[in-house]
């Protein structure tokens, strides 16, 4: 397996478990937890998706993809730290959702870029279609975000936010 694809599969699948931890989050409202949960599914296929075009790209006998693996490690490094954070219950629900938006804008970019500079066609448009999801989860999330400055978006600890 290419090793940037294998490195963005892996970062797939960690960005994916930390919605999952977010999920659990005690201030989360169920409007949040459902948005996370979304992600976390998303997530889980863009990771089967990269195994897709890169077993095509593999039995095709393509090795040289033209991606570079800098970027992506340092992307698979930091979603690394949010996991831990999550799974020890270090972030509080605004650091959470920034966190998840910091997430997403920087795959947004990395996506983006591979597109432009990925050698295939197959890798160029998964990279974009990826980079279009990435574009919609941020959109929701900063959605939910301004709900917050106007009265309506995080509530903290309270119960009747499971409407």
């Amino acid at each position: 397996m290419g090793a940037v694809l294998q490195i963005c599969i892996d970062i797939e699948e960690r960005v994916g478990d930390i919605y999952r931890e977010l999920i659990a989050h005690p201030d989360a409202c169920n409007e949040l937890r459902s948005i996370w949960q979304e992600m976390a599914d998303d997530e889980d296929r863009h990771a089967k998706r990269i195994r897709l075009v890169n077993d095509r790209l593999e039995m095709a006998g393509v090795a040289d993809l033209g991606l570079s693996d800098e970027e992506v490690r340092g992307l698979l490094d930091r979603a690394g730290e949010l996991l831990m954070d999550a799974q020890e219950s270090r972030l509080s629900l605004e650091q959470a959702i920034y966190a998840s938006v910091e997430l997403e804008d920087a795959f947004l970019k990395v996506h983006l870029g591979f597109a432009k500079t990925g050698g295939q066609p197959d890798l160029q448009t998964m990279f974009m279609a990826l980079a279009e999801a990435d574009r919609e989860h941020t959109a929701r999330l900063r959605s939910y975000i301004d709900r917050l400055h106007d009265g309506h978006g995080l509530v903290f600890g309270a119960a009747e936010d499971d409407e």
